[in-house]
């Protein structure tokens, strides 16, 4: 047992006490945007575009050339939408070309949460997985608030199939399904020593 313990805590010490050495700074972010999906449809009916704005909070940390983010949105709704959410996490590479201005480049990922009325006014929800990737900069206020500009793409395949009686008693499919969101935003980040 006494084995076990040492070969865990050893190790763990020891990425804690390097972690120390990177000089990372914990981050706090209110963000604001504006997303475009196509809500596509085979019932006849044609694709409706939506672009709805979104508002979130994301936390994370960041070292020299790295920064992770966990965060939640929230997308505005409209006759047609009840709620949309979304949750998950990015991670993002940064090329510093100075102490006030960096380019990121990353991937997320998490999952988003649709409630919306179809074309013949049956609710529909998604609960769907995304992944995608992140691009942007970053733009020193001074040595705790960062302005950080971006757009994040997220890959959703999230469908919807519901079976309809046409009246022979044959069920019709009719499938709801948006393929990808793309989202423009800006950021006002936080950035503090624990």
């Amino acid at each position: 047992m006494k084995k076990l313990v040492t070969y865990i805590a050893v190790p763990l010490l020891a990425l804690t006490l390097q972690a120390g050495d990177w000089k990372t700074q914990s981050l706090v972010a209110v963000e604001g945007g504006i997303s475009s999906f196509d809500l596509n449809n085979n019932t006849g009916a044609p694709s409706d575009s939506q672009s709805p704005a979104s508002i979130g909070l994301k936390i994370g940390a960041e070292a020299q050339t790295y920064r992770i983010f966990l965060g939640g949105r929230t997308y505005g709704v409209n006759d047609q939408f009840d709620y949309a959410n979304s949750f998950g996490a990015s991670l993002q590479y940064l090329f510093r070309f100075s102490t006030h201005f960096n380019i990121f480049a990353g991937i997320n990922g998490g999952v988003i949460n649709m409630e919306f009325d179809d074309s013949l006014g049956q609710v529909r929800s998604v609960s769907q997985g995304y992944v995608g990737g992140d691009l942007g900069a970053n733009f020193s206020l001074n040595h705790n608030f960062d302005i950080e500009v971006g757009v994040r793409y997220m890959n959703l395949n999230a469908e919807n199939t519901r079976y309809v009686d046409d009246g022979t008693g044959a069920k019709t499919p009719y499938t709801y399904d948006i393929d990808n969101m793309v989202t423009t935003y800006v950021s006002l980040v936080y950035k503090f020593k624990i």
